[in-house]
């Protein structure tokens, strides 16, 4: 058994099955969908409601007079989309190690994290495309003013790219199981540095100058800044620097969540569940 080569090589076959079962299961779950699409409303309503409220105050001597006009309730709109599409893929990879499922599936030829996140993947697909429904049909409504289609395409591309790196992201915390066994205190952190350092709830441009650098070059901006920033600064420049940025987090985060995936099957092959 400890011959067994740690990642073997997946078949696109077995990445595009999971990824179709990770669409299907999403999609038969509609009564949830629809509850999230919901609470998407509820807090999208709210927030932008509020920062709306602050950025026609324009109150001087603070960073009320850097908020876009309109921009924004657009800009808090995407962040929130991609949260709320994000699976809950590190629950899944905790199940498997503590309950020692995980074991079945070293028997099979195929990347067993791989083979979750292109599952987590398709389960993020169609979660993103019913919210994004949703968001349009309220920004259509609520009155404000249409970006190009251009735009909508740019962010739901790097919405796509960015929804990858969270799951990336909380696909390693699931493997932490391999260490910590319970799971809910790193994602907790992890979480929280996403929602500040991502921008969750304001753009990292209105942070002070030295937590605004951290937080653009950190995985967290990949997720949700960089992606929603298009829709305050609609142009080419911003819309390269995110896909730089997504794609290099991807990158290193894949890396990371290979590398740590070795060392967690090491360790349970010497010392077992």
């Amino acid at each position: 058994m400890k011959s067994m080569h740690p990642l073997p090589a997946p078949r696109i076959e077995q990445v595009l099955a999971m990824l179709r079962i990770g669409v299907a299961a999403t999609w038969a779950g509609r009564t949830v969908l629809l509850g999230r699409g919901v609470f998407y409303l509820l807090v999208i309503t709210l927030l932008s409601a509020l920062w709306q409220r602050v950025a026609s105050e324009r109150l001087p001597g603070t960073l009320a007079s850097l908020l876009p006009a309109g921009g924004l309730a657009t800009y808090i709109g995407v962040t929130e989309w991609i949260v709320l599409s994000v699976p809950a893929i590190h629950l899944r990879l905790e199940d498997d190690i503590r309950s020692g499922a995980i074991e079945t599936h070293l028997l099979r030829p195929a990347s067993y994290p791989l083979l979750r996140v292109a599952e987590s993947c398709g389960g993020l697909l169609v979660r993103q495309a019913v919210l994004g429904v949703i968001g349009l049909a309220a920004f259509a409504l609520s009155g404000m003013a249409v970006p190009p289609p251009l735009v909508w395409l740019c962010v739901a591309a790097l919405g796509a790219l960015g929804g990858l790196v969270g799951i990336l992201l909380y696909a390693l915390v699931g493997l932490s199981a391999f260490w910590v066994r319970r799971t809910v205190p790193i994602y907790l952190c992890v979480q929280k540095l996403s929602f500040l350092l991502g921008g969750l709830l304001a753009p990292v441009t209105l942070y002070p100058a030295w937590l605004g650098r951290i937080a653009e070059a950190s995985p967290f901006a990949a997720q949700l800044y960089w992606p929603a920033a298009v829709v305050i600064a609609p142009d080419t420049a911003t819309a390269s620097r995110a896909l730089t940025m997504e794609l290099l987090w991807a990158v290193v985060l894949a890396m990371l969540l290979a590398a740590i995936w070795r060392i967690g099957l090491r360790r349970l092959l010497r010392q077992g569940v």
